[in-house]
């Protein structure tokens, strides 16, 4: 029985065009432009949500304190939805399992289950040691918290869980031990994701009765303030320009890594890749149509999650639920 899942979803806007050579760097951001003839001839333009909301278009959690912050060493789920529900839904993870959160929320109150979060920025609920985004030091925050989140799971602290699930940023800088080092690279790399999230399904199926990895976004070109303004330059041409391959927005070697850590664990637990169809041509853009996907250069913005995404999660996890149940 192949545990890999994978949906597509609708292709991206077919008026999206094949990028610029000039724009085909690997992974960095080029400059940008300094004269924008087409973009200027677009002021009139808009976005859904337009820039200014766009930029603040978070998870309800990163407002309410359920998204522990980098200080916070004592994880605690908070129940989002029907907290009284006999079945049970929980998201676990980095802010990039937390950009889940509005497709994995629609999905459990239409269908009447309990939603719960534990989540913390920066923090891969894979069990390896890493660093901070842009940091070379260990995030030691992050490995207590982390452990002690793993430890309740598998205990069974946060009671009976019946779909737990878990998603990580893929460009998390891994490190060789918690005493610090030269990030992992290559083949190493991948061979420590794999273990790490082997070991985290492991100490999860303590109280989940299935686990759903959802595959990680795509990364744009440069960093968050770069992204932001090359969106408002290039405006309804910012899915050329804003963009990168799919080989260098997404990277194949850690998803086959996830893949392989999930088969190992048959019948409880599952791989979906949503991401991939959000690249149309090979090529990941910041737009579909007139919406705006990303809020900066690696998170969707929530508005995407909740029109775009919902409908795809709920596929997947109605189909762990009942596997759940049966």
């Amino acid at each position: 029985m192949r545990a890999h899942v994978r949906v597509l979803l609708p292709a991206a806007a077919a008026a999206l065009v094949l990028p610029l050579a000039a724009n085909s760097t690997a992974g960095a951001a080029s400059p940008l432009p300094t004269s924008a003839p087409q973009a200027a001839a677009a002021t009139a333009w808009s976005p859904i949500p337009a820039y200014d909301r766009a930029r603040v278009d978070h998870p309800a959690i990163y407002f309410n304190g359920c998204n522990a912050a980098r200080e916070v060493l004592t994880p605690k789920p908070c129940t989002m939805a029907n907290a009284s529900a006999a079945r049970t839904v929980l998201l676990f993870g980095d802010s990039h399992a937390a950009q889940w959160y509005s497709a994995v929320e629609g999905a459990a109150r239409a269908n009447g289950w309990r939603f719960r979060t534990l989540t913390k920025s920066g923090c891969s609920p894979l069990a390896m040691p890493i660093s901070r985004y842009k940091e070379s030091a260990p995030y030691s925050e992050c490995g207590t918290w982390r452990t002690r989140a793993l430890n309740g799971l598998a205990s069974g602290a946060y009671g009976r869980i019946d779909v737990l699930v878990i998603s990580s940023w893929q460009f998390h800088g891994v490190l060789p031990s918690w005493s610090g080092g030269t990030k992992l690279t290559g083949a190493a790399k991948t061979y420590r994701w794999e273990q790490a999230l082997r070991t985290t399904i492991s100490k999860s199926l303590g109280s989940a009765t299935q686990v759903v990895v959802l595959r990680d976004s795509p990364q744009l070109p440069g960093d968050k303030p770069w992204a932001q303004r090359c969106f408002v330059r290039w405006q309804q041409w910012a899915g050329v320009h804003c963009g990168q391959a799919s080989s260098k927005a997404l990277l194949s070697s850690i998803w086959a890594a996830e893949r392989r850590a999930v088969a190992a664990y048959p019948g409880r637990a599952a791989a979906a890749d949503l991401t991939t169809a959000q690249c149309p041509s090979s090529w990941c853009g910041p737009l579909q149509g007139r919406y705006l996907l990303f809020k900066d250069d690696n998170h969707w913005t929530q508005t995407h999650v909740r029109v775009h995404l919902t409908s795809p999660v709920q596929q997947v996890l109605v189909a762990a639920m009942s596997r759940a149940t049966a």
